[in-house]
């Protein structure tokens, strides 16, 4: 040190060596000893302290004069910006005897202006710097605000760890600190700690009074990412869906049964069986048609190789391999589902073989794949009732009534037994705005299918959402009471479901007998991801949360899609959340207060 510091800075020497307690000179001392020295003060510093002790022991007047305070900005540091200094900020190296050795009030002043140089070192990006003084500043007194300014350096420099360490800090001093609990978040959800995320959004929800959209809208990105990486990191179960699920999408195909005799024996013996167990249309015939089919694909491929069943078995192979693909596609396996389709048509290409194909296709949103398809499936059977009943729905699904219209109308003149054809023209009536015709076109399939419970479960949807409840109730009934005296699963659970559905939103005093029909619901369809999603839904409203996170997980588990896996993962999710948030004391109370403001309690 030389000996040109002692004489710029001998009143701050003398002030620092006697210990008298005045910050704004002690602090003078400290960053010029650092900007000269760059380390710890030697026992000659100390002396020559002791030398100067005869003189002012106050700073000058400038050294003490105050920085002008600017308006915090987001996500900068907060409060009391100094103006910019051509003269270097030296961070003070603070010692405990230093600080021991200030005032309450002195403590607070140093500190302040210790967080003012920082806001300085902040706003010219000197984030490390800035750190520093932050730090030094929190030596003398734990301000939120402090901790807060120091993890917008931290954020800066994406340390995102330490941004969560120091907000953390700051929302224990400051429970409603808003700016905090957002910058943890956005740490939270760079660190894809997705949970903890939700939780910091959902508090600043509550202490926006729930009206802050777009802190809503986070929340649901989030959710959305947070359920992704769950369903992703779940072990892929390749399994059957819902018996019902099953039967709608065979029931739309044409009857094979003729394909194979009742006489035939090996690998055809077993696509025989298969292909009636299918037609059967039982609750529990489709596990058993599995078994069949790929008993069927093992045995035909052994017997292609014998010349004298060549042509036969390699056709029958064919069309076995058509149906395992038609399995491995409902258990949500598409890849395997292709090859199997891909091998069956190189073999012998089936309008039936394009068709499962052009909904393999159209599944993973291949629409122009799915076109060719199609049009390859027409090209080898016009009159195959398949195609158009399908292609017809691939219009619906995407928005085009008319095409769709016309298809189905095909498919209806080809295929007079598709009940489902009957039922999706009426639908587009209704679509289309004709709700008159739509009901006459249900009566007509109504008189053509007397015992189909599809039929008066689809015309109850489309009451219900026409607004006639009680006649819509009256046709949910009707299809529960044709399907418990039908052998085959045809809609299964989905009409008491959809009676539970409609009444739990006409009345809460509904919701019990709404409970009793899910309860029912999930029994007799123990695989239907919907019977559970929506009983776990009045769970929720009925405060029973443990058991609604249980459902909404299972209902994951059955569902068939990567879509509707997330969409159950993202209310179980939500319902831990809504479960946290209950037993925090402090946001609880945060709600209650909103609640009383409210006029709700």
């Amino acid at each position: 040190m030389s000996d040109n510091f002692f004489i710029k800075n001998k009143t701050a020497i003398i002030v620092t060596a006697l210990t008298v307690t005045s910050a704004v000179g002690a602090y003078l001392y400290y960053s010029q000893q650092q900007d000269h020295q760059g380390g710890d003060r030697t026992s000659s510093d100390k002396s020559s302290k002791k030398n100067e002790m005869g003189e002012d022991s106050k700073p000058s007047s400038s050294s003490k004069s105050k920085k002008k305070k600017k308006k915090s900005k987001s996500g900068s540091p907060e409060a009391g910006a100094a103006k910019e200094s051509k003269e270097p900020h030296v961070v003070p190296r603070l010692t405990a005897e230093v600080v021991a050795g200030l005032s309450e009030s002195e403590k607070e002043e140093w500190a302040s202006k210790l967080k003012e140089d920082g806001n300085v070192e902040f706003k010219q990006k000197n984030y490390q710097k800035a750190i520093e003084f932050y730090s030094a500043a929190l030596e003398l007194k734990q301000d939120p605000v402090y901790y807060s300014n120091r993890s917008a350096c931290y954020s800066a420099l994406d340390d995102h760890q330490k941004v969560i360490e120091d907000t953390t800090t700051a929302i224990s001093l400051k429970p409603d600190y808003t700016k905090c609990i957002l910058r943890r978040a956005t740490s939270y959800e760079l660190l894809e700690q997705y949970e903890e995320a939700m939780f910091d959004l959902t508090a600043l929800t509550i202490y926006g009074g729930f009206s802050n959209k777009s802190v809503e809208q986070v929340l649901e990105r989030v959710l959305r990412k947070h359920s992704i990486k769950i369903v992703d990191g779940k072990e892929k179960i390749l399994a059957l869906p819902s018996s019902a699920t099953i039967g709608s999408f065979f029931g739309a195909f044409s009857d094979e049964n003729a394909l194979v005799s009742e006489e035939s024996q090996g690998g055809e013996a077993f696509l025989y069986q298969a292909l009636n167990k299918i037609s059967s249309n039982a609750r529990d015939a489709y596990e058993e048609a599995d078994v069949l089919i790929n008993q069927a694909v093992t045995a035909l491929a052994a017997e292609v190789g014998e010349e004298e069943k060549e042509k036969d078995n390699k056709d029958l192979y064919a069309v076995a391999l058509e149906y395992s693909a038609a399995f491995q596609f409902l258990k949500n396996d598409p890849a395997t589902a292709a090859e199997l389709i891909n091998k069956a048509l190189a073999i012998k290409p089936r309008a039936r073989a394009y068709v499962f194909r052009a909904l393999i296709n159209a599944d993973k949103s291949s629409y122009e794949e799915a076109m060719k398809d199609f049009k390859s499936a027409e090209e080898s059977d016009p009159s195959s009732p398949d195609v158009y009943y399908h292609l017809g729905q691939l219009f619906y699904l995407t928005g085009d009534l008319d095409n769709a219209e016309v298809n189905f109308t095909k498919a209806k003149s080809l295929h007079p037994d598709n009940v489902y054809a009957y039922i999706q023209l009426a639908c587009i009536t209704y679509k289309k705005g004709q709700p008159e015709e739509a009901f006459e076109k249900f009566t007509e399939a109504k008189l053509k299918f007397p015992t189909s419970p599809e039929i008066p479960n689809y015309y109850g949807e489309i009451l219900a959402d026409k607004g006639d409840i009680q006649g819509a109730l009256k046709q949910f009934d009707i299809s529960a009471r044709l399907q418990e005296k039908l052998d085959r699963f045809s809609v299964g659970a989905l009409p008491l479901i959809n009676k539970a559905t409609v009444i739990s939103r006409e009345s809460l005093e509904k919701l019990p007998e709404a409970e009793t029909l899910l309860v029912k619901a999930c029994d007799l369809d123990p695989k239907s991801e919907l019977a559970r999603i929506s009983l776990a839904q009045i769970k929720l409203q009925n405060d029973e949360v443990d058991e609604a996170i249980e459902l909404f997980e299972q209902s994951c588990d059955l569902a068939r899609s990567i879509e509707e896996k997330i969409q159950a993962v993202s209310f179980a999710e939500a319902s831990k959340m809504q479960k946290r948030i209950k037993s925090d004391p402090i946001l609880t109370a945060k709600i209650a207060e909103l609640m009383r403001q409210s006029g709700a309690l």
